[in-house]
């Protein structure tokens, strides 16, 4: 937060800055000026949010300096001091959106009360201000998700709704004709939402959209949006292939850089219009399908060698039946082994991997009777950390299903127990599964209907409680406290902390100081 000082005497300004522990407000940074002039000057430069002005200056007084504030549109708040007491300073100061005008010569005691109002009544505005923003940001949000269903659903009907494609295109100033398609597979994405987004896919979504914006700004039109696992982005025709190459490397590099997710990629290379946008994405599909899971261009692959887990099937049986998680694991580690010394593993020939192995989990669910529906293994599933993940927690369902008994309500006493005396590590759902050999699914299901609340919202608020402590007790650093309550980012508790407390770590902390 910035406050300005303005006045004509350098001893009242040093004054002011001198009188107040500005620090406990969370001003950062003071500014100062001898006059409404200059001052307004530094307004139109930094924009502070605190005020403290005199009224009888040289250049521009106090009501010229007010009225250019109020009728450029300025929003500070504004304390006026001043030793003449006409009404017409205190009607100005109103004006102006003032909060008090103070005497001189005025009581330290009496500006800092004046100061800890102007800042509480900023703080206000700013949450108001912050919640009309989630508001609309939440509604912008939804017609994006709305208008991507639609053409979802518009393209992948049964007869494709060619009219609605139309006028999604038309509604966003999209041309209907002539443009490549351009397709993004993420590689790494649950990964990536666990790790730094805390599980919040819209949060990343909208993350992955901004990117997209500032890369292809230079564009007149793109069109974006999500079909399946694909990042689909329709740019206009009069780009060559030279320039998609470059934004598609562009792209790549920028989320990895900033959102650290992995992308294969693909671009048509003829031009589609909107009655055949799914042939251009079949295009691109192809190119992607090439793509060397394994990292690399290398195509050195021992053709003596045909892997295939059909054979893993008894052993499979036998570990399901005997609910032996580990040896499972073991198994399945040890076949993507295989497939990492093979060199070279396409995308294709991942998804014949995916598809086999499906094939085996239907047969093995009915030679075990399980009545419910397992989620089959993604075909689309790029990274082969992610893909034995995955193959590991479906297994680890099957097994869950077969029966809780005792053992599996102390598993999840012992995750709580595991969650409050490791409250500074990066815990997640994934993280949770790896260590206790349990799907995400189950500990998430079994962890709610114990306790009744979800995992990361009994960790937040344990999180939280202990912040409190910390802030209240001792004289640690807001940044020391962030990271020993599990938040490398000091910026982002303090968000978290004024969601779960209602005020700044420092406002609690100083509240809690004065009692």
């Amino acid at each position: 937060m910035k406050v300005l000082i303005v006045d004509d005497e350098q001893h009242v300004r040093e004054s002011v800055e001198l009188s107040i522990d500005w620090s406990k407000y969370d001003i950062t940074e003071i500014f100062m000026a001898e006059d409404g002039a200059e001052a307004l000057g530094i307004v139109r430069r930094e924009d502070p949010e605190l005020i403290i002005c005199d009224m009888s200056m040289p250049r521009m007084d106090g009501i010229a300096f007010l009225e250019a504030l109020r009728e450029e549109g300025w929003n500070a708040q504004v304390i006026v001091l001043s030793g003449y007491q006409e009404f017409r300073y205190a009607r100005a100061t109103l004006l102006a959106n003032g909060v008090d005008y103070l005497l001189k010569p005025f009581k330290i005691s009496d500006l800092d009360k004046t100061v800890s109002r102007a800042v509480e009544s900023i703080i206000e505005s700013k949450q108001n201000e912050s919640e009309e923003w989630r508001k609309n940001h939440q509604v912008h949000e939804a017609n994006t998700l709305l208008n991507e269903q639609k053409m979802v659903t518009y393209l992948q009907s049964e007869a494709a709704n060619h009219e609605g494609v139309r006028q999604l295109l038309s509604e966003a100033g999209f041309p209907l004709e002539g443009f490549y398609v351009l397709l993004f597979l993420p590689r790494n994405g649950a990964a990536v939402i666990d790790r730094y987004f805390m599980g919040d896919e819209t949060l990343f979504q909208f993350s992955v959209r901004n990117i997209i914006r500032d890369i292809l700004k230079p564009l007149a039109h793109y069109y974006f949006f999500r079909i399946d696992s694909f990042l689909c982005i329709l740019t206009q025709g009069d780009v060559s292939a030279a320039e998609m190459e470059y934004y598609r490397r562009k792209l790549e590099e920028s989320w990895l850089a900033a959102i650290k997710i992995e992308t294969f990629s693909g671009f048509s290379k003829q031009k589609y219009s909107y009655t055949d946008i799914l042939a251009g994405v079949k295009e691109a599909k192809k190119e992607i399908l090439k793509s060397n899971v394994l990292g690399g261009h290398q195509m050195l692959v021992d053709q003596r060698k045909i892997l295939t887990f059909m054979d893993k099937e008894l052993l499979v049986l036998e570990a399901l039946k005997k609910q032996d998680k580990e040896y499972l694991e073991e198994l399945i580690h040890s076949f993507v082994k295989e497939l990492r010394e093979r060199g070279y593993l396409s995308l294709k020939e991942l998804q014949h991997y995916s598809i086999e192995i499906n094939l085996l989990i239907m047969r093995i669910s009915r030679q075990l009777e399980q009545e419910h529906h397992i989620e089959p293994l993604s075909l689309w599933l790029s990274d082969l950390d992610e893909w034995e993940k995955a193959l590991t927690h479906i297994f680890w369902l099957m097994i869950e299903s077969e029966g809780e008994n005792l053992s599996s309500l102390r598993s999840i006493h012992a995750i709580r127990h595991y969650i409050e005396s490791h409250l500074n590590e990066n815990i997640n759902l994934t993280f949770l599964a790896d260590k206790f050999y349990f799907s995400p699914q189950y500990i998430s299901k079994k962890f709610k209907e114990t306790y009744d609340t979800t995992i990361m919202n009994y960790l937040t608020r344990l999180r939280m409680d202990k912040a409190k402590s910390l802030l209240s007790h001792s004289d640690l650093s807001i940044l020391e406290i962030s990271q020993i309550v599990g938040y490398e980012d000091d910026n982002y508790f303090g968000k978290v902390f004024r969601k779960h407390a209602g005020e700044s770590p420092s406002q609690y902390r100083k509240k809690r100081q004065e009692r």
